[in-house]
């Protein structure tokens, strides 16, 4: 039996047995979400659909996924955070925005051991969109990208082949305006703009950790 390392937090390792002999590939989507931080930046939501799919141990599920997307524009900032459904506990990392400002690469990394994760389209990640207005274009790489299948108690591992998005364009639209610093400034007053998350009132901690995934390019 074949063993597949799965990463989680903190940079730990655990070692678990998943499914094999997927067949078919698995489509990756790319949809124009929410808007996000009060409004000043776009979302584009990722999903990977194992519908129908299946290999050792009956349907295939999902648990791991390394997708990585260039950028157009080096003016944009990006961040990432994890996907809801039906999973919403995975274990997610993304290329800090610092580093995808220097590369315009955008890796996004997610794990989980679950059994029965279910044969349907996953929502993995959402991914935020900062900057001068424009469109942006999120081209996928193939060469940086791999899906692994739901641990199962059997051999593996079993990477899921993925069907390749086209290249996906949105506009920002919001001229991006919030800074770091006004925000720290606006801490317990009234300020609508950095007024990020809920409850409604006074900047908060909440708002200053959700404006850590706003900052400027």
């Amino acid at each position: 039996m074949s063993r597949w390392m799965i990463p989680f937090a903190f940079m730990s390792t655990n070692l678990v047995l998943a499914q094999s002999s997927i067949v078919g590939n698995a489509p990756l989507t790319l949809q124009e979400g929410a808007a996000d931080c009060g409004g000043s930046c776009v979302t584009v939501d990722v999903f990977v659909d194992v519908t129908g799919l299946s290999g050792t141990g009956g349907d295939a599920g999902l648990n791991a996924y390394v997708l990585a997307f260039d950028l157009d524009r080096s003016d944009v900032f990006a961040s990432a955070r994890a996907g809801t459904s039906p999973i919403s506990d995975w274990g997610f990392f993304a290329t800090s925005r610092n580093l995808v400002a220097m590369t315009d690469r955008l890796i996004l990394v997610g794990a989980v051991a679950d059994m029965a994760a279910p044969n349907q389209n996953y929502h993995v990640a959402t991914v935020v969109l900062c900057g001068s207005l424009g469109n942006v274009t999120l081209t996928y790489v193939p060469s940086e990208s791999s899906l692994g299948s739901r641990v199962v108690a059997g051999d593996g591992p079993g990477p899921i082949d993925i069907g390749a998005p086209s290249a996906f364009t949105l506009p920002i639209t919001v001229t991006f305006s919030l800074d770091w610093g006004a925000g720290i400034s606006s801490w317990t007053l009234n300020a609508p703009s950095y007024d990020l998350v809920a409850p409604s009132g006074p900047i908060d901690v909440l708002d200053l950790t959700k404006l850590t995934h706003c900052g400027q390019p």
